[in-house]
């Protein structure tokens, strides 16, 4: 059935590809983004210039829709000096709540983040663990805040809320690109001389793309599910990189502590090469703590949540960017 759906964060990785599927199922789709919107190009979507901290701009997007798509948030590894992190990933949701419940939409699909969520080697990861606090890095906390803000019972016409936590998304049609969309981008152009220890779990775009539309109506109201993928470590991922693209790939890893003791010359080289650091404390401390074992089984159950091999996934993204991949890849 036809459905009049709002997507914020629409020019985003993951949400110009939720509107590509939405558009392709016949719904109607009204798409809010900020200041970039190539993405949306040639796609049959009704366009909100706006910010998700922008009263007016949301009651623009929400009037006369059933159902909304939150993708809107600001992904950091570069912490928060302004607050601008936090105050988008929690005053966002909030401000989209009170909105939403105002003009009478009916359901909202969340979309948080595996980083919301404590990791602890050993235990289950799963939808049960306890949120992050004001302790951890500043994205982590946003995420924990928002999910929180649209899961308590604020307003007595509340519309029905499901959250989904990804991990680290990864596919085509990421135009930024995102951080991952980068590093992807560095180890085509043989630009990482060697690898973090440790890894994370990765997911492509267009299959939590898929379980967001299942979301819209298999849903739970009041739920959360962990839409990841599969675990892969740095040396792992190098090596599948490497048999995409058939280029030479780092397979030496650097202890944690030497990586760390090297982060300011990084950065100091990135801030006069004017390019994006290759490593960060937070990025390095995701690696060295990413979960080995994310449970995804209550999505796959209840919402028919599927993982496409990531080999598949790297190589739409370097097919889709139009660079040249060879059957087979050489390692060092």
């Amino acid at each position: 059935m036809q459905k009049t759906i709002a997507v914020t964060g629409a020019s985003g990785h993951l949400g110009n590809v939720v509107c590509r599927q939405l558009c392709g199922q016949g719904h109607r789709v009204r798409a809010m983004y900020h200041s970039f919107k190539q993405s949306l190009e040639g796609l049959s979507v009704e366009l909100v210039q706006g910010n998700i901290l922008d009263e007016k701009a949301l009651e623009r997007l929400l009037t006369g829709c059933e159902v909304v798509v939150h993708c809107a948030a600001i992904i950091s590894i570069h912490g928060d000096p302004t607050g601008e992190v936090f105050r988008t990933n929690t005053e966002g949701p909030r401000l989209l709540l009170e909105v939403a419940s105002r003009v009478g939409v009916r359901r909202i699909v969340h979309i948080s983040s595996v980083h919301a969520a404590v990791e602890v080697h050993g235990e289950p990861f799963d939808e049960t663990r306890p949120y992050k606090g004001p302790g951890d890095y500043a994205y982590d906390h946003s995420k924990a805040v928002g999910e929180q803000v649209l899961l308590l019972p604020q307003y007595a016409n509340k519309p029905e809320v499901v959250v989904l936590r990804p991990s680290c998304i990864v596919g085509p049609f990421d135009f930024k690109p995102s951080e991952i969309g980068k590093a992807l981008l560095q180890f085509f152009n043989q630009k990482i001389p060697a690898l973090p220890p440790g890894g994370y779990d990765f997911v492509d775009v267009r299959d939590v793309a898929e379980t967001i539309l299942q979301a819209i109506e298999r849903g739970r109201n009041g739920e959360v599910y962990l839409t990841t993928g599969k675990y892969f470590s740095m040396k792992a991922l190098s090596a599948l990189i490497g048999r995409a693209t058939g280029k030479r790939t780092p397979q030496m890893v650097m202890p944690y502590s030497l990586l760390k003791a090297l982060l300011p010359l990084l950065g100091l080289y990135a801030k006069l090469s004017r390019t994006p650091p290759l490593f960060t404390v937070e990025s390095i401390d995701a690696l060295k703590n990413g979960h080995t074992k994310m449970d995804n089984s209550k999505a796959a159950a209840e919402l028919g949540h599927r993982c496409r091999p990531l080999e598949e996934s790297v190589q739409d993204f370097y097919q889709w960017k139009g660079l040249s991949i060879g059957p087979k890849g050489v390692n060092s």
